[in-house]
């Protein structure tokens, strides 16, 4: 089973690298700044934006679960709408590409993002798998994880591993 989620892990960083490389650094990496700036606006204006959120879900008095429900609402649409606007920029910003002499660099420094950007998954994802045995899934990461197979070696040098254990001092 250790192999066969190594080929999809492996198959993933493929994906990532091509694609990376078909939409090109400038384009990748506005992507990625969009997203983490999308959340991060998302997140600090969705209180100011809840009250008026929360004066359409329900008539009534506002409770706990109407104010949750009013900041999820609230965090949704923001994050569309932003997401939307970074959208229209990157479009334009984009356009940078096709000037003569940039299209071959923007592609091969996209495609090294791309395989940076796969890594990290597959890293964190790794960081999940080792924690199975901490949550009672012993035999379901003996299955997954193989003494000697590459599952194992990508447990073992996982930086966020090492990062939780600097941080914690526990041992994972």
């Amino acid at each position: 089973m250790g192999e066969t989620i190594a080929i999809i892990l492996l198959l993933y960083l493929v994906i990532q690298v091509v694609r990376g490389y078909r939409k090109g650094f400038l384009k990748s990496a506005l992507s990625l700044a969009a997203w983490i700036l999308t959340f991060a606006i998302a997140y600090y204006t969705a209180d100011l934006f809840k009250g008026i959120t929360a004066q359409y879900i329900v008539k009534q008095p506002q409770n706990f679960v109407t104010d949750q429900i009013a900041y999820v609402i609230a965090f949704a649409l923001i994050t569309i709408i932003v997401r939307i606007l970074f959208g229209f920029l990157i479009h334009f910003i984009n356009k940078i590409n096709q000037l003569p002499g940039i299209g071959f660099v923007n592609k091969l420094a996209g495609g090294i993002l791309g395989f940076t950007k796969g890594f990290l998954v597959i890293m964190f994802v790794c960081f999940f798998i080792s924690l199975m045995p901490k949550i009672g899934l012993s035999s379901k990461y003996a299955e997954i994880v193989r003494p000697g197979g590459i599952m194992e070696m990508l447990i073992e040098v996982n930086p966020f591993t090492q990062m939780l254990e600097d941080s914690t001092g526990i041992d994972f």
